[in-house]
């Protein structure tokens, strides 16, 4: 989504908790714009740093574009997840998309055309046994975007959620603890990106990137849940 924003021509102003991913990130748009991007080492999962962050953010720049897009995930039992990854969890995928949009939808009301972009998961549709907490806090972001949508609405502010499936990333290794490094079939981020962008300036209330995912949400939607369930348990061995 920044190397899009960037060519679009806007100033870019980006965050992530790995300096070395910020600083290859940095130097990369440099070279593709002369308006100079700017990227802030940031914990989301520590009220302090979000709150530091925010403070920084309002006090240099006006923002036209949030776009939501941290998230963390957790593949195994949720009664043998860790509490620490427990705590983090809730607070990057909800408190922090939360808060972010908070500090700066006020503001958006005054400035007609401005927007938001929520990136959810396919998860949000459906419930996800061997990762119950993951799957509940993208139904959140479902909830909260549908809704929020509404209520800027009146003020010409565009609020706009993208869903995406399987997507080439660490997720998967992240959320596996290395135990799976990809998926067998996913979609390029740049496409996910595109899609979610393109929604977002539509005003699309929900984008869900790609013909499998959305045939997937249209069958959640007319299957019995307890159906859903099982299948869903036998993708995801117990721990």
């Amino acid at each position: 989504m920044a190397r899009l924003l960037i060519r679009y021509g806007a100033r870019v102003v980006f965050c992530g908790r790995e300096e070395t991913a910020l600083k290859s990130l940095d130097e990369e748009l440099k070279t593709q714009s002369t308006i100079p991007p700017e990227g802030f080492c940031v914990d989301l999962s520590q009220p302090d740093s979000l709150k530091s962050f925010i403070h920084k953010i309002r006090q240099k720049y006006t923002i036209d574009i949030l776009v939501n897009n941290a998230g963390l995930g957790y593949m195994g039992d949720f009664c043998n997840m860790p509490e620490k990854m427990l705590l983090s969890l809730q607070d990057v995928n909800m408190a922090a998309v939360v808060r972010l949009c908070h500090a700066f939808s006020s503001d958006m009301k005054e400035r007609p055309g401005t927007g938001i972009l929520n990136v959810g998961s396919v998860a949000s549709f459906f419930p996800t046994p061997g990762s119950a907490l993951y799957g509940a806090t993208k139904h959140f972001i479902l909830g909260f975007t549908d809704a929020l949508h509404q209520e800027m609405a009146p003020f010409q502010v565009h609020v706009s959620g993208v869903y995406p499936g399987k997507t080439a990333s660490r997720f998967l290794e992240r959320a596996t603890e290395g135990r799976l490094k990809v998926w067998e079939k996913s979609s390029r981020p740049e496409d996910v990106a595109r899609l979610g962008l393109q929604g977002l300036m539509k005003n699309k209330i929900r984008t869900i990137p790609g013909l499998d995912n959305q045939i997937k949400v249209l069958m959640a939607s007319v299957l019995p849940v307890s159906f859903t369930l099982r299948k869903m348990a036998a993708r995801h061995p117990r721990q």
